[in-house]
């Protein structure tokens, strides 16, 4: 009872979207008015994601059509911590971007400048789950790295999951095609469960680590992601994990609830 006593101090729920509050174009039955309950009750709440290949007006249009109330203010991705960070320490760092046309505007509207070719360099390259990657970039961005380039990436997913039950390569993967290539690992690695969106959170909100919550449906993104930063770790059973795969791993949640709207019951 002691956890779930620690969903009434929360000021600011941190929501993975898929398996948490939709599963692809659905939203998941029961999270019908959940966030206006959310916001009657003076919590606020963040929509959180790894995936760099978009950007936040793709989620707000998505999430809306789900009948979710987001803004782009509520919707955080791998990328705005990677531009939050560099803003902050290396704002005039050149970035050669491996990354869709999305991610590229993301970096380019919080400021930043990129290069695209072997001959302009660049201080700094990023990998971000492109969709749109060609051998040529690919390679640009080894022989980069092969000179001394330092290189970061949005997140740390090997696979992306798609419809069917099916999966695509994502970033992760594409760090370890770089490492065997280069023999280098990436510098820094932005996504959860790294602590850069807990750090956004915290500059955005004023809130403590103590008020703030992230619930999820996946052990070593969303649950590590609390854990690893000491905020409270929701775990719901909507989507990915199971309560076998929190019995078998080494992930325990703080709180383990069956579905995301329970939430409402604990808020005091």
């Amino acid at each position: 009872m002691e956890g779930l006593e620690r969903i009434k101090n929360i000021k600011c729920f941190l929501f993975d979207m898929d398996g948490t509050i939709n599963l692809g174009d659905t939203l998941i039955p029961g999270m019908e008015g959940f966030f206006e309950r959310l916001q009657a009750a003076g919590r606020e709440y963040y929509l959180l994601t790894n995936n760099s290949s978009r950007n936040h007006e793709h989620y707000v249009k998505k999430m809306n059509k789900l009948g979710v109330p987001v803004t782009r203010e509520n919707i955080l991705i791998s990328s705005d911590a990677l531009t939050s960070y560099l803003m902050a320490h290396q704002p005039q760092a050149r970035l050669f971007v491996l990354g869709t046309p999305q991610l590229e505007e993301n970096i380019r509207q919080a400021g930043l400048t990129m290069t695209s070719t072997l001959e302009e360099g660049a201080d700094m390259v990023v990998v971000g789950f492109d969709q749109t990657l060609s051998y040529a970039k690919l390679a640009t961005a080894c022989r980069l790295i092969d000179k001394g380039v330092p290189y970061v990436a949005t997140h740390p997913d090997v696979r992306c999951p798609i419809e069917g039950g099916e999966f695509i390569p994502d970033t992760g993967a594409m760090l370890e095609l770089i490492k065997t290539a280069t023999g280098k690992a990436p510098s820094m690695i932005f996504g959860k469960p790294y602590r850069y969106m807990v750090d956004v959170v915290l500059e955005r909100t004023g809130f403590r680590k103590e008020e703030i919550a992230m619930v999820g449906d996946r052990l070593a993104t969303d649950i590590a992601f609390g854990l690893n930063n000491d905020i409270l770790a929701i775990m719901v059973l909507t989507g990915e994990a199971t309560l076998e795969d929190v019995a078998k791993g080494s992930i325990k949640p703080d709180i383990i609830l069956p579905h995301a709207k329970e939430i409402l019951q604990y808020l005091g």
